[in-house]
């Protein structure tokens, strides 16, 4: 099993490599609470929720304030910029601060117990997938596209108007989708729901709808951002949640965009 936290500034601790060694967590345990009206349940719902990861720091002496600051600087920096950092268990992650820190053990200045309580309003473990749309005239080089911003996404090359993208999951996903300039009002749609949001992109622009925070974010090539929340379609909910099974994905190819789905578990996935 893999385990590390990074905050949100990047900053990684590997909690399953020297000096740190993780001893247990409470990854796998998670409830719901009920909606119930007269002794009838209407649905479930997770609310925010605390839980404790243990392990030990054991070095030479020498290194032992070291790793022991490097620990308090990573989980600390989330909470005093109120950005939440993620906790990883293999390939997924929760989103969440560190609340409260307690060491046992430390005196010697080689040894210590140190237990974190985590805590989370986004209480799902994610795993993401992405997936790239490309406008139809677009040349894309063999080592992919190069856009002028650093944004965390692979760029394959794949088939344009027209796509199919099967969802595997129980439930419906949020979703973060980016939209490339240029382009004047796109229109993307899911399914039989329209996703469109009215405003002009340039070359080097693009805007970026978060499902889940309920934003569009607007980065233009000033360096600036705007808000076009007011902006959307309101027909339909840009917001709404893509439903599992076979996405039909449709555009008039005349822009390139990005979606990334959120698939949330309950618990992380069990690994063999």
């Amino acid at each position: 099993m893999k385990c590390c936290y990074v905050n949100n500034k990047g900053k990684k601790i590997d909690l399953m490599s020297y000096p740190y060694r993780l001893l247990t967590g409470e990854f796998f345990d998670y409830e719901w609470t009920e909606t119930s009206y007269s002794n009838k349940i209407y649905g479930f719902e997770r609310g925010s929720f605390e839980k404790e990861i243990k392990l030990d720091v054991f070095c030479k002496k020498a290194e032992f304030a070291g790793y022991m600051n490097a620990l308090e600087d990573t989980v600390s920096e989330d909470v005093l910029q109120n950005s939440p950092g993620k906790l990883y268990v293999n390939d997924e992650y929760l989103e969440c601060f560190v609340k409260a820190v307690k060491k046992e053990e430390w005196e010697a200045g080689i040894y210590t117990v140190v237990t974190l309580t985590i805590i989370s309003d986004r209480p799902f473990w994610i795993n993401e997938s992405k997936k790239s749309f490309y406008k139809q005239d677009e040349e894309i080089e063999k080592e992919g596209l190069n856009y002028p911003f650093n944004y965390p996404f692979d760029y394959v090359p794949g088939d344009t108007g027209t796509q199919f993208w099967e969802l595997d999951h129980v439930g419906s996903c949020p979703f973060t989708l980016i939209v490339y300039g240029p382009v004047e009002n796109p229109r993307i749609l899911i399914n039989d729901h329209i996703y469109e949001v009215y405003t002009t992109l340039s070359q080097s622009e693009y805007f970026v709808l978060d499902s889940n925070k309920h934003t569009i974010t607007k980065y233009l090539s000033n360096g600036t951002m705007e808000n076009l929340f007011n902006s959307r379609r309101m027909e339909q909910s840009v917001f709404d949640d893509l439903e599992p099974g076979t996405l039909r994905i449709t555009w008039p190819e005349t822009f390139g965009f990005d979606l990334v789905i959120y698939i949330e578990r309950s618990e992380p996935r069990w690994t063999g």
